[in-house]
């Protein structure tokens, strides 16, 4: 029998869920429903409050401290569609739902890199993190190395902030940083599609060691953590582990992605963090044979001309 007081906390917490889910509704709605810049096709014409940046931040945060560190998504969820790099695409990522289904139809992964470089990570990154909380069995994000206070600092979301909020632009960092600090690393589709920001590590041992990483945590310089949203595989064969040209992290052949997906039994990784010019059509690129694929879903990043991509996983695999 329920007693008073717990009926009492019950109706709070139900009243408490419903208003949560009518401000994510309504902040995602007018994100989704803005306009477009005039004169521009790569803009949305909206604005995110300071305020919106707090709540749904911390929505987020409570809500990827609920997640492992290997997010394990079982096969009821087929088919999922697998996105990489956005870096402030907003405009992308509003055609990817359109094209695709909005989340709470469709299933999304997403590898990471959602801020720094384009003009629009904040409401980027924003709406992912309002799916997220509406939706969270439909939308999964994964952390990349651009998730980072460090890599922000340097490579433009930090000024972003600053430039749209002025003086109060540092908190609102804070608030999306701290955010950050709680995504899970990785995904594990139907026990055989492993997806991960940067790629593989040395530091594996089984997949379980993912698990094993404790957040809320800012990206390391050196281990397992750095590895999944810095490392890279490299064309040159018959070498194994090596240090990676970015200076950081490591880089890994063919032979080292077959043997993987071997031990820990993964039919495909899928991966982001890298645009190559042989990616410019398509958005993509295959490896080991294919065992593991680069997908890029920030069109013309950089001025490069190049295609966005996003995998579809069914009981087979499309790239679209």
């Amino acid at each position: 029998m329920i007693q008073e007081s717990e009926r009492v906390e019950v109706e709070e917490e139900n009243e408490n869920d419903e208003e949560r889910i009518s401000y994510l509704k309504g902040f995602i709605g007018r994100l989704m429903g803005a306009p477009m810049k005039e004169k521009s096709n790569a803009e949305v014409d909206v604005t995110v409050t300071q305020q919106e940046i707090r709540i749904i931040s911390n929505y987020a945060a409570a809500s990827f401290a609920s997640f492992n560190s290997l997010m394990r998504i079982d096969e009821e969820c087929l088919p999922i569609h697998i996105v990489g790099d956005l870096h402030g695409h907003f405009a992308d990522l509003r055609r990817i739902f359109g094209k695709h289904g909005a989340p709470g139809i469709t299933h999304y992964v997403f590898l990471g890199d959602y801020v720094d470089r384009g003009r629009q990570g904040i409401e980027t990154v924003m709406l992912l993190m309002a799916y997220h909380c509406l939706y969270p069995d439909h939308l999964f994000m994964c952390r990349g190395n651009h998730e980072d206070y460090n890599t922000t600092m340097t490579y433009g979301f930090y000024d972003e902030c600053r430039m749209k909020y002025g003086r109060k632009g540092p908190l609102a960092w804070l608030h999306i940083i701290n955010s950050f600090n709680h995504l899970p690393f990785a995904a594990l589709i139907f026990g055989k599609v492993l997806c991960m920001h940067g790629g593989i590590s040395p530091h594996i041992q089984s997949l379980d060691d993912i698990d094993n990483i404790q957040r809320p945590t800012f990206i390391p310089s050196y281990g397992l953590a750095c590895d999944l949203v810095w490392s890279d595989p490299e064309a040159t064969t018959n070498v194994g582990w090596s240090l990676s040209a970015r200076g950081i992290s490591f880089s890994f052949d063919d032979v080292t992605i077959e043997k993987f997906c071997q031990d820990n039994d993964i039919d495909l990784i899928v991966r982001a963090h890298q645009i190559s010019s042989d990616m410019v059509k398509g958005g993509h690129k295959w490896h080991a044979k294919g065992r593991m694929v680069t997908i890029f879903s920030a069109a013309n990043y950089l001025s490069m001309a190049n295609d966005s991509c996003v995998i579809r996983i069914d009981q087979q695999v499309s790239i679209q």
